[in-house]
């Protein structure tokens, strides 16, 4: 069985809301494999041994500001051109499943 079928990407694309020629599927066949072959790349290199990193750089940033608190806006000054209002909050309509 084909890793990337056509009804795979068929289906991703309807969840997203547009449609795919079988061209662009081919396409996206090929890069997707090549992404593929890219992260099994990364999955051979050896860590044993190695810390994990929770931070990418070994010193402190120090270069960011200090927060300022300057005008701030009550909740009822903020959502008072809002549409549709929630239990306190600015609701939007769902556009992805």
């Amino acid at each position: 069985m084909e890793k990337f079928s056509n009804e795979y990407f068929r289906k991703l694309a309807n969840d997203l809301k547009f449609d795919l020629s079988d061209e662009e599927i081919e396409e996206l066949k090929k890069d997707f494999i090549e992404v593929e072959k890219q992260v099994e790349l990364f999955e051979a290199i050896d860590t044993e041994g190695v810390e994990p990193m929770v931070y990418p750089f070994e010193t402190p940033t120090i270069f960011l500001r200090e927060d300022e608190v300057a005008e701030v806006l009550d909740q009822k000054e903020a959502l008072a051109n809002v549409p549709d209002v929630r239990m306190g909050h600015v609701h939007v309509p769902k556009v992805v499943k």
